[in-house]
């Protein structure tokens, strides 16, 4: 089922409540999710300045990387 089929199914499930809590409950998860998406993602400079550094070393070093997969397997145990 994608998204908007049960965007629609969610909206007549919700016109059929009478309870005013879930009805108020429902506004308040709605409310946040919306606020959520609004809220700007601040990445303060300390660690901006943490990746440039680590870009830096890359450039400088280009061996320093690890193999994808040898890292997957490093990860694993």
């Amino acid at each position: 089922m994608n998204i908007q089929a049960q965007k629609t199914l969610i909206i007549e499930q919700f016109q059929q409540i009478d309870d005013i809590n879930l009805i108020k409950a429902i506004k308040n998860l709605l409310d946040f999710a919306l606020q959520k998406k609004q809220e700007d993602i601040v990445i303060n400079e300390e660690h901006k300045e943490i990746v440039r550094d680590r870009i830096r070393k890359i450039d400088a070093d280009p061996s320093r990387l690890m193999d994808w997969d040898v890292a997957k397997k490093t990860l694993k145990t």
